[in-house]
This record gives C-alpha cells, structure tokens and sequence, in this order.
C-alpha cells in the first residue's frame, strides 16, 4: 500500500531526473557545437605556449588557448620589458567573422586598447587577417590596424602587426615577428 505524498514523490522526482537529463543534454549538445564548427578552427594553428622573436631579439611570450569548449580563444602578452596584454577572440556566426578586443595596461593611449575584425576573404589554413581603426593622436587622427597571422611550419608562425594613417593606401610594419612553439 502507498503512503500519502510517496507517489507524488516519485513523479516529482522523475520531473526532476528528467528535466536533468534534459539539462545535461543541452549543455553536452552547446559544448559539441563549438568543436564541431569548422569556422571555429581558424586560429587552431596560433594554439599554444610560444616564444616571440623580432628582428632576431627576444620580444616577449605569447600564450594562446582555446576556451569554453572552442568557443572562444584567450591571448596572454608579457613583453621582455615585462608589459602585458590579453586578447579575447570569439567567432561571431551572424557575421561569420571572428573577432578580437586587445587591451594592455597602457589601454588609454592610442593603440592600447582595440577591436580587430577577420578579414574573411583572406582567410585559409595557413593565414588569417585581423582590421580595425582607432583615435590617433589629435583631434580627427585614425589609424588603420591590422594583424596577419601567417603558419610558417607547425611550430612556427610570423604575426605581422601594419598601421595606416592614410585610410589604407600605405602602410607600415610595427611589429613582425617570428612565433616559435615551446611546447
């Protein structure tokens, strides 16, 4: 014979084992959904712990992860000087871009904060090329950016940082350096 409240137990907690088995779905089903987009792999060939040359001088270490299940990348700076900067990168599916903020801890003056956008049409397996703009100097001063990320060999890759102060017709090299993998 049931007790009084026991079969309202039981179906309670079945609703309740149900609806977790639900949530783990869901929650299994987000996870798979970023591994499994190819667009997302853009940047796997940028993955990793790196040491950063320029001009044959050390210039700093660079660490790159995927996060939250390949839904987005994280980028750690330090400088040989010790100055630091990160980088968030996530895909943008409406857009069908991926996306970067870059802050340092210089991120009021020019340069020290930005958001670069893919430029989709010069995206393969080996390269990748980030555009943005912002305040130069002086009133009305806007600078172009932008990064090309270039596999060399799979424990190499060169990160070519141009500015424009001519809205795109010239440009020149800041920063060019070579990525060789530690790990």
């Amino acid at each position: 014979m049931a007790r009084p409240g026991r079969s309202g137990s039981m179906a309670t907690t079945r609703a309740a084992s149900g609806a977790l088995a639900l949530l783990l779905l869901a929650s299994a089903t987000a996870r798979a959904g970023c591994g499994d987009e190819p667009r997302l792999h853009a940047l796997d060939f940028w993955l990793g712990h790196w040491d950063v040359t320029a001009g044959g001088e050390p210039s700093g270490k660079n660490d790159i992860d995927a996060i939250l299940g390949g839904c987005a990348l994280t980028e750690h700076w330090l400088d040989v000087q010790g100055g630091a900067g990160l980088s968030l990168f996530w895909y943008d599916r409406s857009a069908d871009r991926w996306k970067q903020v870059w802050v340092t801890e210089q991120a009021l003056v020019p340069g020290g904060a930005k958001e670069k956008t893919e430029v989709r049409k010069l995206t393969s397996p080996t390269e990748i090329r980030f555009q943005g703009r912002y305040p130069g100097r002086g009133p009305g001063v806007v600078i172009d950016d932008r990064t090309t990320l270039t596999r060399e060999a799979p424990d190499r890759v060169r990160q070519l940082i141009e500015v424009s102060k001519d809205g795109g017709k010239t440009w020149v090299s800041v920063f060019d350096a070579e990525y060789r993998r530690k790990d």
